[in-house]
């Protein structure tokens, strides 16, 4: 955990459970710039008695939390947590999705098919860039890109597979090609079989990202009117596409922590 030395006596923390398919996100608000982080796999994160034992060790830390989220694509894992937070604390949790009261207007077929994370990131995006229309990119698990106009108003998305995901399919479709992590590759060319596969997924999907931005930036411009697109990417593996790209103004890995904090407070209120 960072930040071991924060004093927390001035303020009753918050608690914000950010639970994705690969990792569980702690993030505790004590009214630093910056929450204090904690991370564990969400498979680890998943037994009853782990889930536990994070939790009482950050009550034991922080003291009593004056409220707390839980913002979840694992709806197993969002349950077990909501109904353990339940019994720890005098509140009940509040749960990050569609049927809250959102800072944007969502126009989405089927509401509730609309992810946490992606409401939660939407919503923090809306609160940066109020009355400019924006792209919020999540790079993680999958890639996702959701726009919103310049009046607060969901626009549409997309959704493509992630590094980790397409080096995953390589491997299990292609019996001779090999389970490659992917990093930078500082290379465009690769000269070996795991040079090339990080070769391709790391600069397709800076080329795919950078192009999209670009692409849906001409859109809002040219066919909805927009004179100006900011971008904020968030996710795992933003920082790592980011660095190649000059069109995305913010890079912030807990964008998606803030988000299900500030719906917290709005729905509170």
């Amino acid at each position: 955990m960072e930040d071991k030395n924060i004093d927390t006596s001035a303020v009753q923390p918050q608690l914000v459970l950010v639970i994705g398919n690969t990792t569980a996100t702690m993030a505790v608000f004590t009214g630093a710039p910056d929450p204090v982080i904690e991370r564990i796999s969400s498979r680890a994160f998943a037994d009853p008695a782990v889930m536990r034992e994070s939790l009482e060790t950050l009550v034991g830390r922080f003291g009593a939390f004056r409220d707390t989220a839980i913002c979840s694509v694992v709806p197993d894992i969002a349950s077990r947590s909501a109904e353990l937070l339940e019994s720890m604390m005098p509140v009940p949790p509040v749960i990050i999705g569609a049927g809250l009261k959102l800072p944007f207007h969502l126009e989405y077929e089927n509401h509730h098919a609309f992810g946490a994370d992606r409401i939660a990131l939407c919503a923090w995006s809306q609160g940066l860039f109020s009355r400019q229309a924006h792209i919020a990119v999540d790079i993680g698990t999958a890639i996702t890109f959701d726009v919103l106009d310049s009046k607060g108003r969901y626009v549409g998305g997309l959704i493509l597979p992630g590094l980790d995901m397409m080096a995953g399919a390589l491997h299990s479709r292609t019996a001779q090609l090999p389970l490659v992590r992917v990093d930078r590759s500082s290379a465009l060319l690769g000269r070996s079989t795991e040079e090339c596969i990080r070769s391709g997924i790391f600069w397709g999907a800076v080329k795919e990202i950078g192009g999209l931005i670009d692409e849906i930036g001409r859109y809002l411009q040219n066919e909805q009117g927009e004179s100006s697109v900011s971008v904020i990417a968030t996710g795992g593996n933003s920082r790592l596409i980011a660095q190649e790209l000059d069109n995305i103004q913010v890079v912030d890995e807990l964008a998606v922590a803030r988000g299900s904090r500030l719906l917290l407070d709005f729905n509170r209120a």
